[in-house]
Protein backbone atom coordinates (compact mmCIF):
# COMPACT_ATOMS: atom_id res chain seq x y z
CA UNK A 1 0.00 0.00 0.00
CA UNK A 2 1.03 3.90 -0.97
CA UNK A 3 1.66 5.24 2.71
CA UNK A 4 1.88 8.81 2.90
CA UNK A 5 3.12 10.89 5.70
CA UNK A 6 -0.20 13.12 5.63
CA UNK A 7 -3.58 11.87 4.86
CA UNK A 8 -3.51 15.24 2.67
CA UNK A 9 -1.42 14.06 0.36
CA UNK A 10 -3.44 11.56 -0.55
CA UNK A 11 -6.33 14.20 -1.28
CA UNK A 12 -3.92 16.41 -2.84
CA UNK A 13 -2.65 13.89 -5.43
CA UNK A 14 -6.65 13.01 -6.12
CA UNK A 15 -7.27 16.59 -6.67
CA UNK A 16 -4.45 16.80 -9.58
CA UNK A 17 -5.82 13.88 -10.99
CA UNK A 18 -9.01 15.39 -11.60
CA UNK A 19 -7.67 18.70 -12.59
CA UNK A 20 -5.17 16.39 -15.36
CA UNK A 21 -8.08 14.54 -15.88
CA UNK A 22 -6.00 11.23 -15.62
CA UNK A 23 -8.10 8.66 -14.48
CA UNK A 24 -5.77 5.89 -14.60
CA UNK A 25 -4.02 7.61 -11.94
CA UNK A 26 -6.78 8.62 -10.03
CA UNK A 27 -7.60 4.74 -9.92
CA UNK A 28 -4.50 3.90 -8.84
CA UNK A 29 -3.93 6.54 -6.25
CA UNK A 30 -7.90 5.30 -4.46
CA UNK A 31 -6.58 1.52 -4.88
CA UNK A 32 -3.58 2.53 -2.89
CA UNK A 33 -1.30 0.03 -4.97
CA UNK A 34 0.78 -0.44 -8.29
CA UNK A 35 0.20 -4.20 -9.34
CA UNK A 36 2.56 -3.61 -12.83
CA UNK A 37 4.83 -2.05 -14.53
CA UNK A 38 2.41 0.04 -16.76
CA UNK A 39 0.82 0.80 -13.53
CA UNK A 40 4.16 2.24 -12.48
CA UNK A 41 5.21 4.10 -15.43
CA UNK A 42 1.58 5.61 -15.13
CA UNK A 43 2.38 6.69 -11.94
CA UNK A 44 5.50 8.35 -11.71
CA UNK A 45 4.31 9.77 -15.16
CA UNK A 46 1.38 11.40 -13.37
CA UNK A 47 3.60 12.59 -10.82
CA UNK A 48 5.68 15.04 -13.20
CA UNK A 49 2.89 16.46 -14.67
CA UNK A 50 1.32 17.50 -11.42
CA UNK A 51 4.73 18.98 -10.24
CA UNK A 52 4.66 21.19 -14.27
CA UNK A 53 0.99 21.62 -13.40
CA UNK A 54 1.75 23.07 -10.38
CA UNK A 55 4.63 25.23 -11.14
CA UNK A 56 1.92 27.53 -13.31
CA UNK A 57 1.02 28.52 -9.35
CA UNK A 58 -2.90 28.61 -10.07
CA UNK A 59 -3.74 25.68 -8.34
CA UNK A 60 -6.49 25.94 -5.69
CA UNK A 61 -5.49 22.76 -3.63
CA UNK A 62 -8.44 21.40 -0.85
CA UNK A 63 -6.32 21.88 1.90
CA UNK A 64 -3.86 23.89 3.94
CA UNK A 65 -0.27 24.41 1.95
CA UNK A 66 1.42 25.14 -1.35
CA UNK A 67 1.41 23.20 -4.10
CA UNK A 68 5.48 22.88 -3.63
CA UNK A 69 5.07 21.74 0.04
CA UNK A 70 2.58 18.95 -0.99
CA UNK A 71 4.01 17.60 -4.28
CA UNK A 72 7.35 17.27 -1.88
CA UNK A 73 5.89 15.29 0.32
CA UNK A 74 4.07 13.20 -2.42
CA UNK A 75 7.21 13.05 -4.21
CA UNK A 76 9.04 11.22 -0.90
CA UNK A 77 5.87 8.87 -0.52
CA UNK A 78 5.02 7.93 -4.28
CA UNK A 79 9.16 7.42 -5.20
CA UNK A 80 10.08 5.91 -2.02
CA UNK A 81 6.73 3.18 -2.63
CA UNK A 82 7.49 2.55 -6.25
CA UNK A 83 11.52 2.19 -5.38
CA UNK A 84 10.59 -0.12 -2.32
CA UNK A 85 7.90 -2.14 -4.14
CA UNK A 86 10.29 -2.66 -6.86
CA UNK A 87 9.27 -0.25 -9.37
CA UNK A 88 12.61 2.23 -9.40
CA UNK A 89 13.31 1.72 -13.30
CA UNK A 90 10.02 3.06 -14.33
CA UNK A 91 10.43 6.47 -11.64
CA UNK A 92 13.60 6.48 -12.33
CA UNK A 93 13.16 7.17 -15.95
CA UNK A 94 10.39 9.80 -15.27
CA UNK A 95 12.97 11.28 -12.90
CA UNK A 96 15.43 11.51 -15.61
CA UNK A 97 12.84 12.87 -18.51
CA UNK A 98 11.64 15.81 -16.59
Amino acid sequence: MIEYSYKEEEIVALHFASILNNTKAEEIIKAGIVTSSEEAAILSKFFWEMINKSADGNVKLPCEGSSQYWTEKLYNSLGGYLEKSGYDKEWNTEVDNA
